[in-house]
């Protein structure tokens, strides 16, 4: 798989940012770049270790899906399949995306009544 250039483009400027434009010393700066250049490195072998789109060897097909739809029933005696998964299948993440929403409005209201 090919990796997209204007990924390494944009690596290459955000590393030249914070090397050249970037107050403090130059070891903190060659030390920021450094960072900058090996999670970038890490990304970049990530997505050429990732399949073709498509691929039958995709982490998408497995039988989970598959579990999902055809058991849904004897599992968890729901009738409604998405209700099932959001509920029981998934119902800690489903509880987790509902506890960041929570935060967020919160956050936002409390910004607004500062103000």
């Amino acid at each position: 798989m090919e990796v997209h250039p204007l990924i390494g483009v944009a690596l290459l400027l955000l590393m030249a940012y914070v090397f050249f434009y970037l107050p403090g010393n130059k070891i903190r700066q060659f030390l920021v770049v450094l960072l900058l250049f090996m999670i970038g490195f890490a990304l970049v072998l990530t997505v050429v270790e990732m399949p073709p789109f498509g691929s039958a060897d995709a982490p998408v097909h497995n039988e989970v899906a598959a579990r999902y739809t055809e058991q849904v029933v004897e599992d968890t005696g729901a009738l409604n399949a998405i209700a099932a998964v959001i509920t029981d299948y998934r119902a800690f993440d489903t509880l987790g995306e509902v506890t960041v929403l929570f935060v967020a409005i919160a956050a936002a209201l409390a910004n607004l009544k500062a103000h």
